[in-house]
């Protein structure tokens, strides 16, 4: 059955944020306890569609990064070999890192939610909801420098983003702070509707996996939100029904190829650590203007 009008209206909504509110209220209490942590420079803050404001209605889990600045890893690919040689000989190797700072957090979410709650998972920790909560899963990061400049008196300049180190698998490079302020941008460029868009097809995409048609595990939240970070703005118009069908149009038609992460750092379907498939992506969109129409 077609997708009624006031439904694509009703998909522009922002989800409810009072329960992710408290959780990550309550996560940054946890963390802000434990005395091992306070021995080291930790920053708190949010990543994802609640940090993005592009959750919808019936999202589920807030992620929480807890990044270690202290001590950071160095992405030094960009710089001479007279910087870099400057940059090693100004810094030496961290006795505190990443498997430290996982311990130190798992204990401290112990501590405060009790183990019952805590469940340590391969890339974050969750710890799972009560009544008001919802889930919330907490990644234990290290700073990533992304430097472009080096040299012994300003010590350089760098982009920021966050290096996970889980137990198993390779280390995931995310730059989740340049994500939203680009987000923000976009929508400050269409007028505010960038992120109204991104929840319709997140919506649009939650009613194709429950009818059966896409695969939840090849379309996340955050695939569909680059995706249409890519399009042009003057597609985002105030009419939510033109705007969603312009949006699917467009990326039927669109090369893949090109696309960038909403970071503008990442390839979407190449270097991003998600490992999207463009052929799969374009599925997904053909399969989601079917959801629409049929």
């Amino acid at each position: 059955m077609a997708v009624a009008i006031q439904d694509i209206q009703n998909w522009s909504a922002v989800g409810t944020k009072d329960a992710m509110a408290r959780t990550y209220a309550a996560v940054q209490l946890a963390i802000e306890a434990s005395d091992e942590l306070k021995k080291h420079n930790i920053e708190i803050f949010l990543q994802g569609s609640y940090a993005n404001a592009t959750n919808i209605r019936g999202d589920s889990d807030v992620d929480v990064v807890v990044m270690l600045k202290s001590s950071w890893v160095a992405d030094k690919t960009h710089l001479t070999a007279s910087e870099k040689q400057a940059y090693d000989n100004d810094h030496h190797t961290a006795s505190y890192g990443p498997k430290e700072l996982r311990h130190d957090i798992i204990n401290a979410l112990n501590a405060y939610f009790g183990t019952d709650r805590v469940e340590p998972r391969n890339k974050a920790i969750r710890v799972n909801k009560k009544d008001s909560y919802v889930d919330a899963d907490v990644v234990p990061a290290v700073q990533h420098r992304l430097y472009t400049k080096y040299d012994s008196i300003t010590k350089g300049r760098f982009v920021e983003g966050t290096k996970l180190h889980p137990p198993k698998g390779h280390p995931i490079v995310n730059f989740p702070k340049i994500h939203k302020m680009n987000g923000e941008s976009k929508n400050a460029q269409t007028r505010n509707n960038f992120k109204p868009a991104v929840r319709q097809l997140k919506q649009l995409k939650r009613r194709a996996v429950q009818s059966g048609r896409v695969d939840a595990k090849k379309a996340p939240g955050y695939l569909v939100e680059c995706m249409t970070y890519n399009a042009p703005d003057s597609l985002f118009v105030d009419d939510h029904h033109g705007r969603l069908m312009e949006l699917l149009k467009w990326l039927m038609s669109a090369d893949f190829s090109t696309f960038m992460a909403a970071d503008s750092i990442h390839e979407l379907f190449r270097t991003d650590p998600g490992n999207f498939q463009a052929d799969e992506a374009k599925q997904m969109i053909f399969q989601l203007a079917d959801e629409v129409t049929e």
